[in-house]
């Protein structure tokens, strides 16, 4: 069962009383789910396979980015060393975890402290055999370049939030994203924020060739092109991604009001930090996809009510997607190849994740999948899917709870 049009319009009206919001929203989904709990863990007609180190648990992080290699040889993702149902512990590092599909190995590449359940390390790939993850040490917040085939490492003196190539990358405030909930944040420095200080803190450009790094969009910019955020008390970036062609970037200024309600932004720049300019301003922005370079498909508040929009980023013109078709669904996170979109729900009254595909031209809806996440993981500790496709299309990964703990898994998709 999906949550009703009365249903959201209730959850709309606490969204301005955050944390009155989250006690009401556990206790009427705990019923809920006593009223319509299913009698499997999961369904899919798709074979699953389940990627984990020394059976421990397992986990990409975030969809915008795929976990195997334009090759198709390896794979990346993270080990934990401690249950996934409780908070990330900064005293203890998650294992990243290189897996040889040839040859069926596993090879532990590293550790790292700077992690979160929702979007591990930032583990993604540079090119075809090297890849970059965030680490914690010497007291600071770094990233690590590791070569497959030199077996080599190449230090960042800054943490990537993402990444061009081997060219450049874009990064923000880690500590900062701490404010309302941390389920993107780091919380190694327990750092102390001066929330009013919005010039010096922003969106940073990481020359990953030279190892430089500044500061080329500040909070205040952001701010100052939106002048209702004024009245915010704190603010944040968060969600950058980079255009395909590497010439733009997306990402999102959440500002909070006193009573800690959050209002989002979404804006683009170029990735010198020029020609900056809001895109959606509607008060909520939730995951988007770059679709290629000038158009941006994501989930927001627009003039047809809280869907998913492809946005033309020149024209600013919004057109609903998969109007009575994708909708009903509310919120997930999409990620595309071609003019398929793989996207995940947030759990359903059965407390049911729910996996689907769809086809932009041919309007073709396939559900992949149905998923159980238990009250085990929630809020910070939950399990989106998160699914991402490989670079030619043929599988998907996600991650899931369904079988009493987090694992990455790897699906095959039917060739048409």
């Amino acid at each position: 069962m999906r949550y009703n049009k009365l249903e959201r319009s209730i959850a709309y009206f606490l969204s301005k009383f955050p944390k009155f919001k989250l006690f009401v929203k556990k206790n009427y989904q705990k019923i809920n789910y006593l009223i319509n709990k299913k009698d499997y863990n999961y369904k899919s007609k798709y074979e699953l396979k389940k990627i984990t180190y020394l059976s421990k648990e397992s986990f990409f992080g975030y969809y915008d980015k795929s976990p195997i290699n334009k090759t198709n040889e390896f794979i990346i993702f993270h080990s934990s060393n401690t249950s996934t149902k409780q908070l990330p512990n900064p005293s203890i590092p998650i294992d990243i975890i290189l897996y040889d599909i040839k040859n069926g190995k596993f090879k532990l590449i590293d550790k790292s402290y700077a992690y979160n359940w929702q979007q591990g390390s930032r583990l993604m790939w540079v090119d075809d055999y090297r890849f970059i993850y965030n680490i914690f040490e010497d007291n600071d917040y770094k990233s690590k370049i590791y070569d497959i085939k030199a077996e080599s490492f190449k230090i960042i003196d800054f943490p990537i939030y993402d990444v061009f190539k081997d060219k450049f990358a874009f990064s923000l405030n880690f500590e900062r994203l701490g404010i309302g909930r941390g389920d993107y944040a780091y919380k190694n420095k327990n750092l102390d924020i001066n929330w009013k200080d919005n010039e010096n803190d922003g969106l940073y450009f990481i020359d990953l060739i030279n190892n430089k790094v500044k500061l080329i969009i500040s909070l205040q910019d952001a701010i100052e092109i939106n002048p209702k955020s004024n009245v915010a008390k704190k603010h944040k970036f968060n969600h950058i991604m980079i255009s395909p062609n590497g010439k733009k970037i997306m990402f999102m200024h959440r500002w909070f009001l006193e009573n800690n309600q959050k209002l989002d932004t979404l804006l683009i720049a170029n990735v010198d930090g020029s020609n900056l300019k809001i895109v959606v301003n509607s008060g909520m922005v939730s995951h988007c996809f770059w679709y290629d370079n000038e158009n941006i498909f994501g989930y927001l508040r627009e003039f047809d009510g809280d869907k998913y929009y492809m946005i033309n980023i020149n024209t600013l013109e919004k057109k609903v997607i998969g109007k009575n078709i994708i909708d009903k669904f509310g919120d997930g996170h999409p990620n595309i190849y071609k003019n398929n979109i793989v996207f995940d729900t947030y759990p359903d009254k059965s407390r049911i994740l729910h996996l689907f595909i769809y086809n932009l031209k041919t309007n073709k809806l396939e559900e992949l999948g149905e998923f159980f996440q238990s009250f085990d993981y929630y809020s910070e500790t939950r399990c989106d899917l998160h699914p991402r496709f490989s670079f030619d299309g043929k599988k998907i990964f996600f991650d899931s709870v369904h079988e009493g703990k987090r694992y990455l898994y790897m699906m095959g998709l039917k060739n048409d």
